[in-house]
């Protein structure tokens, strides 16, 4: 668990962990040096369990930490929760249970909901396959291609092998929004057929204004566009689409959008297979926007 300035999160975190039904689990907290509360939380907590585990020093971001923590590791399988987020309960067994079936499978997935400051339920994340696919015998997981639609993946449903990071390596640590997708991306080039899906409700993600989905839109965008091109040789427009209709939807003047755009066009051109670049002006000229929606 990466940890920066939660205070008022991170108890509710560390619960969904401690509280799962299966107890043979250790809680490695990477804490990047906080002083809103947090260090004092994570000395009460570790007190009464010691399965948690935490150190705090200065990072280079959420990425490092990981990185940092995942040194730590004793265990075999290992789950990555946000300091903001919360396990479902039963998580953890789900998903040991599943590796035990599968002993193939490197990673799984499974469902995420969102929910808000206070805890209340959002919706669904966008995961695929619905649960209602899968249950119709839909492809469990599916092919690469389909992150160029967005993430399909909620980053706090997922747990893998211990041996996976030896094998593909450390987070980027240059990317600050876009870490865990790139890392998905990297899997599944690595891994095909040995990834599973969970059709249960696995964990809650945070939104709130200091969250990076919602306060870095723009920053999602383009890191997200970046390693798509990286990892699979070009990225489409809709990431730039979704962007502009969100910044519309929120009332961001058009003066303001015109430069924010121009700058995003210049930085992703690279990106693009050159028809697609085409489209994409084509879209922003005739300023016909999709509904928001992909990551």
């Amino acid at each position: 668990m990466p940890s920066y300035h939660q205070a008022r999160f991170i108890e509710a975190a560390l619960d969904s962990v401690l509280s799962q039904s299966w107890p043979h689990l250790e809680l490695i907290v990477q804490d990047g040096g906080s002083t809103d509360g947090t260090q004092a939380i994570l000395a009460r907590k570790s007190a009464d369990d010691p399965r948690l585990r935490w150190q705090s020093a200065p990072d280079k971001g959420p990425a490092d930490a990981i990185n940092q923590a995942l040194t730590k590791v004793r265990g075999t399988l290992i789950g990555w929760l946000n300091s903001d987020d919360c396990y479902a309960h039963g998580a953890v067994e789900r998903a040991v249970r599943a590796f035990e079936a599968h002993p193939h499978w490197m990673l799984c997935y499974g469902e995420g909901e969102h929910m808000d400051a206070g805890g209340q339920t959002l919706g669904r994340y966008p995961t695929l396959p619905t649960p209602l696919g899968a249950s119709m015998g839909a492809d469990p997981v599916p092919d690469k291609s389909a992150f160029q639609k967005g993430c399909f993946i909620c980053q706090p449903t997922v747990f893998f092998k211990a041996v996976m990071p030896r094998l593909l390596g450390n987070l980027d640590t240059t990317l600050f929004a876009a870490f865990d997708f790139e890392y998905w991306l990297r899997v599944f080039n690595a891994f095909p057929g040995r990834i599973g899906y969970l059709p249960q409700v696995q964990a809650r993600s945070r939104l709130h204004d200091d969250c990076i989905t919602r306060s870095q839109r723009q920053r999602v965008a383009l890191e997200g566009m970046q390693v798509l091109a990286r990892h699979q040789g070009s990225a489409q427009g809709h990431w730039v689409l979704t962007y502009v209709s969100e910044q519309r939807q929120v009332g961001v003047s058009e003066t303001v959008l015109q430069t924010e755009l121009q700058t995003m066009l210049n930085t992703v051109k690279p990106w693009m297979a050159a028809t697609e670049w085409r489209h994409l002006q084509d879209r922003l000229t005739h300023k016909h926007m999709p509904d928001p929606g992909s990551r």
